[in-house]
């Protein structure tokens, strides 16, 4: 089949097209063949639409060839583990493209026919089509004389369709960013409708990774030890750390994904402060690091990061956990074995793959585990300490340590390793898997997380959390199956793939497509984090925000919320919390982040922002210093503010002002009343020509306005 023509000629194929032996690679398909393979792409994604059309004869008869003609399957090859960076397309919303897309072909539009294990649609005009069975695709028709003809795999045409996605206006651009990152500049939102969605995704997972946690406070001199208790103390620098990579690193999809799994793997400042102040500042750095690494990377590979992580290990027990010891009824630790299971992996109750809860005969909820499995998985973490033979200790003044020797700032940042003698060598068992006694302790923590990873309810359960983190709060069940897929397969046979996962999450028609009818209740709350960070990006330059020296903000007084300071290992909210006393309430809709929401929360945002906005983020020019005689020296510092160079350009303009930040901040989701009374208030603001205070009085008054209205607050 041409591009123009009706049929698809055998000779328009690949070479040597046809259904491959087993296990044969197939080779990709011709660019004459495009209109054929993108639409029988769209064929099976996701499990094919809904509906089911009457078949006519010539349909049964295809139906017939699908399901009998031929059913050798291709088995995955080493080209199929590589990750994919573009989603498998919704299935009826990529088929109507097709046919769009390429009429002559597709001539009109034609229902999903489900045929197990095949999806196709036929096309009685033209009698051809296309069919998906598993991610393999297929068409028939004349023009390959009625034959089956296997055309290649969904995952090699992803890119494709993907290509064809593109915001339909700025706004369509500005929404995406707010869920794929943080704020929304002119430059990011030509970028996107340059780029489109895909291309754009494709440009963040390739960028090189920017300036890590660790190499930021070695950059900024906290990695010395002197009077100005650099190095462990005080824990603010950690948090200056966490702040400084949300507001510099360009790699802003890596960044963002990581907060979502710093909410999700939970380690805390205030946590792993009681350890040990040296812990704090380069550990939190270290830990923050790896959740970068593996951000773009696998599942699996991510959760042994955060098993071995020091931090982890001191924030949840596995540090130092030791063996049980009959004489003194001493037994394992078992707060990892019990949150890795409940908070990290598989949850409390057995799910189906669009996240809802499984039910017996009885109706009630099936747990996914036992205290037997917490007690027989406890074991596997015992003996787990740091890496103390590659430590490289510090000579200090005694005010520092009192041995005159202090760790260095790699030791928390190193995996831990197992010390055989602290390891308990008992055989156990967890989950329907047995361990015998005496079993190498890397080999049996592999077998844990692998054992944990396979679990079918990793992907609803992880992929619930990331859309909710991301996109919205409420989202539906086959949204969520949707991404599940994606977690468990990436189109090339791999599973937990996190770009895939991510490009499943944000390229999903729920997340693309303007919340009205059935979904009107998407979106979300967007959190305190969010919302400063995204006021910084939008309006900040860099060589201003790496100036800012931001602490903790977790105070009510404050934001309520800072990145790594969770106040326990339930993060700040709970993905099931739903408001009480609420509309939401009595649907049953979850809305995690109102569980931060109180009357102090909300008047501390306002005036922190307020000073923020308006005056700018400090800059610490020298520390707090404490002499040896015991003399503490206070800290000096200077505000630096944003330049809003184009907004103070319109401070005299009210309306255009206000516009432009219902764009940039809301997406323009502010009505046409709140657009003009934010405008009136700004316009009765005095502002003689000429007076660059008074104009930067009115941008911060609209701005704060404009981030404090529901409208904005409310992402959707």
């Amino acid at each position: 089949m041409t591009d123009t023509g009706q049929v698809l000629a055998p000779g328009s194929l690949a070479p040597g097209a046809g259904m491959p032996a087993l296990g044969e690679q197939a080779s990709r398909p011709s660019q004459s063949a495009l209109a054929m393979m993108a639409a029988a792409i769209a064929v099976a994604a996701c499990g094919g639409g809904a509906s089911r059309s009457t078949q006519p004869d010539a349909a049964k008869r295809i139906a017939s060839a699908l399901g009998g003609s031929d059913r050798r399957v291709r088995t995955a090859s080493a080209t199929d583990q590589q990750p994919r960076v573009h989603r498998i397309p919704n299935a009826t919303s990529l088929m109507d493209w097709a046919e769009r897309q390429y009429p002559d072909l597709f001539p009109g539009h034609q229902a999903d026919v489900v045929s197990p294990p095949f999806v196709y649609r036929y096309y009685p005009a033209t009698q051809n089509a296309v069919g998906v069975q598993g991610h393999a695709i297929y068409v028939l028709g004349p023009g390959t004389s009625n034959e089956l003809l296997y055309v290649g795999a969904l995952a090699d045409f992803a890119p494709l369709v993907e290509a064809a996605r593109f915001p339909a206006s700025d706004v369509d651009a500005v929404r995406f960013l707010h869920q794929a990152q943080y704020g929304a500049t002119e430059e990011g939102i030509a970028a996107v409708r340059a780029r489109g969605y895909g291309g754009w995704l494709h440009d963040q997972f390739e960028m090189s990774p920017g300036q890590s946690g660790g190499a930021w406070l070695d950059a900024s001199g906290y990695g010395v030890v002197d009077e100005e208790t650099r190095f462990f103390l005080p824990a603010h620098f950690g948090d200056r750390m966490a702040w400084a990579q949300l507001f510099t690193r360009r790699d802003t999809l890596r960044t963002r994904f990581a907060l979502a799994l710093s909410e999700y793997f939970v380690v805390s400042i205030t946590g792993i402060n009681s350890v040990g102040a040296w812990v704090v500042n380069y550990g939190a750095a270290g830990y923050w690091d790896q959740l970068c690494k593996h951000a773009f990377g696998n599942f699996r590979e991510l959760l042994e990061a955060v098993t071995l992580n020091f931090v982890m290990g001191a924030f949840l027990g596995t540090l130092n956990n030791l063996k049980e010891d009959p004489a003194t009824g001493r037994v394992p630790d078992e707060n990892y074995a019990r949150e890795v299971m409940q908070l990290f992996t598989i949850g409390l109750y057995e799910l189906d793959p669009d996240g809802t809860e499984r039910r017996d005969a009885n109706g009630q909820r099936i747990e996914t585990y036992t205290l037997d499995d917490v007690t027989g998985l406890a074991r596997v973490f015992t003996g787990w300490t740091g890496d103390w033979a590659a430590r490289k200790p510090i000579p200090v003044s005694p005010m520092f340590a009192p041995d005159g020797l202090l760790d260095d700032t790699e030791l928390c940042r190193r995996p831990m390793v197992c010390s055989p003698w602290n390891h308990s060598t008992r055989e156990t068992s967890f989950l329907g898997v047995h361990i015998p006694a005496n079993t190498d302790p890397t080999v049996k923590l592999k077998t844990a997380l692998d054992t944990l990873f396979i679990h079918p309810n990793v992907g609803p359960f992880f992929g619930r959390q990331m859309i909710q983190r991301l996109v919205t709060s409420n989202p539906s069940p086959a949204y969520v199956k949707r991404v599940a897929a994606a977690f468990d397969n990436n189109g090339r046979g791999v599973r937990g793939d996190l770009r895939a996962v991510l490009a499943a999450i944000l390229l999903d028609d729920e997340a693309r497509e303007r919340p009205s009818g059935a979904h009107g209740g998407a979106g979300k709350l967007r959190e305190p984090i969010v919302r400063l960070v995204q006021w910084a990006h939008t309006f900040g330059d860099a060589v201003t925000l790496a100036r800012w020296h931001l602490q903790d903000t977790s105070a009510f007084a404050d934001l309520g919320q800072s990145p790594l300071r969770s106040p326990s290992v339930f993060n700040f909210f709970r993905p099931g919390y739903v408001p009480p006393g609420t509309e939401m309430a009595r649907s049953g809709a979850t809305a995690p982040e109102f569980q931060i929401v109180n009357e102090s929360t909300c008047a501390g945002y306002i005036n922190f922002m307020y000073q923020r906005i308006r005056n700018g983020v400090i800059h610490y020019l020298t520390e707090i210093r404490v002499l040896a005689n015991g003399t503490k020296i206070d800290a000096t510092y200077e505000m630096v503010p944003l330049t809003y160079v184009r907004e103070l350009a319109m401070a005299g303009t009210p309306d255009a002002l206000v516009a432009r930040l219902n764009l940039l901040l809301a997406a323009g989701r502010l009505s046409a009343d709140s657009e003009a009374l934010i405008a009136n208030a700004v316009g009765r603001m005095h502002m003689p020509a000429g007076d660059t205070v008074r104009a930067r009085d009115r941008v911060a008054a609209a701005v704060l306005m404009v981030m404090s209205s529901p409208e904005y607050l409310v992402q959707r």
